[in-house]
């Protein structure tokens, strides 16, 4: 008798269990299909706003009406070019963005309902504050730099902002030559491949509504560069480098999936050297990892590095008669964590990636590379691999 109460208990609950299911599914089918009717809602009230750079945040009160779906907020951000926003019955506030000016600019608002009805509208004039496009133009510079300019900008807004670099061409014409995006609170970028003649350069940003910043015209002459003449390198062994297991003269081949170049075990930092050949004003370098079995930024692949140079390194291996040329990150352009990779990662690693040598840097003869860490071990490891399968050099040989 006590296992028949026990089933018949069981039964029971189950049994309200299952209707407490099904009234709740009514209730929100009938929270889901309200009536549908041609009555326009209430309009929002109290409206107020807070200007922010190219932006504007709307806050509001929404009306009693029991069928508000959401709230569209209606503008030109410049003549002829209109843009929404829309924000859910769930917040009091929409933020409109776009604007590339401080000008006033009017909002309609919007109260929609679910049957598509929608309210009077409610207009409020704001006045964003100067546009990220504005603020990063301000701050905008570039200088001569090898086979180009180098430019520098402040993004503080960290928006999503693109440069465009003009050239005029030999009959006068503007030609756009190049592009830069960046999201970053500080851009810093190299344009490459001019030749070393008077050039009328012409750069502006943009963002992605094309609100479009004036043009900062200069007349530059790039330094001249060209890439390394490799035949000249040679490898240079003395005392405390890393016991390389590869080839290293396959390093600078042109060949970056070939089986050679650098690669280490053991302790971190590791490091090695080579001969240019010639006293050199390096402006800049490409690096290639290694990359079979979808090895981007990952595993023995090098994460940071130093770059030192010299014209007499102690034969004993030390770091005197050295001098940092620079310090490196290798950054995956995505920002996605280990293990994920985009498109662009591949491609921008296989194109090889590039580094730039600062221009106060001093002309050097012999090179060496100071691996930090890799993608797969950090600073100051016990143990790990590291790998280099390619590396291509540009400056200037002196006299």
């Amino acid at each position: 008798m006590k296992i028949l109460k026990t089933r018949h208990k069981n039964i029971v609950l189950l049994l309200c269990g299952v209707l407490f299911m099904l009234s709740s599914c009514d209730k929100v089918e009938l929270r889901g299909n309200l009536e549908q009717d041609d009555v326009a809602p209430g309009s929002v009230t109290d409206v107020s706003f807070e200007d922010l750079p190219g932006a504007a945040k709307i806050n509001y009160s929404l009306p009693d009406d029991q069928d508000v779906l959401y709230v569209v907020g209606e503008y030109n951000i410049r003549p002829g070019v209109g843009y929404n926003v829309k924000s859910s019955y769930y917040s009091n506030s929409l933020t409109v963005v776009g604007f590339g000016t401080t000008d006033a600019y009017a909002v309609d608002l919007y109260v929609v309902d679910r049957s598509g009805n929608r309210s009077e509208k409610t207009t409020v004039v704001v006045t964003p504050l100067p546009s990220p496009v504005q603020t990063a133009f301000e701050t905008l510079d570039y200088v001569q730099g090898f086979g180009g300019i180098y430019l520098t900008f402040e993004n503080a807004a960290k928006a999503n902002l693109v440069t465009n670099v003009l050239v005029k061409d030999a009959h006068g014409e503007w030609v756009e030559y190049d592009k830069y995006y960046t999201a970053l609170p500080s851009g810093a970028y190299s344009v490459r491949g001019v030749e070393a003649v008077p050039t009328t350069f012409g750069v502006s940003i943009y963002d992605r509504w094309e609100n479009r910043s004036d043009t900062l015209i200069r007349e530059i002459t790039p330094i001249y560069e060209a890439a390394l003449n490799t035949s000249r390198f040679r490898s240079l062994s003395i005392p405390g480098e890393a016991t390389n297991l590869w080839n290293i003269a396959l390093l600078w081949d042109g060949i970056p999936d070939n089986n050679g170049g650098f690669a280490a075990g053991g302790s971190f930092p590791k490091h090695f050297q080579f001969d240019l050949g010639a006293k050199t004003k390096l402006s800049r370098f490409k690096l290639w990892g290694v990359y079979t079995q979808d090895r981007f930024y990952s595993s023995g692949n090098v994460r940071e590095f130093e770059l030192w140079g010299s014209d007499n390194p102690d034969p004993q291996g030390s770091y005197d008669g050295w001098e940092l040329l620079g310090t490196y990150t290798v950054v995956k352009p995505s920002g996605l964590p280990d293990g994920e990779l985009s498109a662009d990662d591949r491609a921008i690693a296989t194109a090889g990636i590039d580094f730039d040598v600062s221009p106060d840097a001093p002309a050097t003869k012999y090179l060496r590379v100071n691996i930090l860490s890799t993608f797969g071990a950090p600073r100051n490891a016990i143990v790990g691999d590291a790998w280099i399968r390619e590396l291509k050099l540009w400056g200037q040989e002196q006299p």
